[in-house]
């Protein structure tokens, strides 16, 4: 595989695991709310959104690429829809992680329902990478080479902050399963 190809898929996989990381905040979020014994709030995708919202508005994917009015035109067409579908699924994800932390601050919980819980994620983590590609051509798409090759360096500074955040845990090593 060439190169230039390879920093292209790795630039997909950088965006989706920014948007994996704007969920992973919400749930740490809502779990050391739910753990410090004080009241439980619902944290949603659209609070935590609100901090990348501006950074990728379309303001400022017009100020960072130089979008001309046609571009822009076409911009407006594909953001909506694609923001639209990310909420849905993050909002879905809340959920479901919610779900899972009742689940397994039970004192009996039920690892068959944390399975179908868990996979359910898993389906909708692969809907959102899917998503994110799609929206990441698209704007290419409309893109010249020069400004392509700024799109490429703003997804990759999302998936750099992310891979900095250290979202990546061990969790349970021993491969031990504390429910029933």
């Amino acid at each position: 595989m060439k190169a230039e190809n390879k920093v292209k898929w790795m630039t997909l996989a950088i965006i989706v695991l920014v948007l994996l990381n704007v969920s992973t905040v919400v749930t740490v979020i809502f779990t050391r709310q739910n753990n410090s014994g004080g009241s439980i709030q619902q944290v949603t995708y659209q609070d935590a959104s609100q901090i990348t919202s501006a950074r990728y508005s379309g303001r400022y994917f017009r100020d960072q690429l130089g979008l001309d009015k046609r571009q822009m035109e076409k911009f407006r067409e594909i953001n909506p829809v694609f923001r639209k579908k990310i909420m849905e699924i993050n909002q879905d994800l809340d959920h479901l992680r919610g779900n899972m932390l009742e689940e397994m601050a039970r004192d009996k919980c039920n690892c068959s329902r944390l399975d179908i819980m868990a996979d359910s994620i898993g389906s909708l983590h692969a809907k959102l990478k899917k998503i994110t590609y799609q929206y990441y051509l698209d704007l290419k798409e409309i893109c010249d080479q020069q400004q392509q090759e700024k799109l490429e360096k703003i997804f990759n500074e999302m998936f750099v902050s992310d891979f900095r955040q250290g979202r990546y845990g061990k969790g349970n090593q021993s491969g031990r399963r504390n429910c029933n």
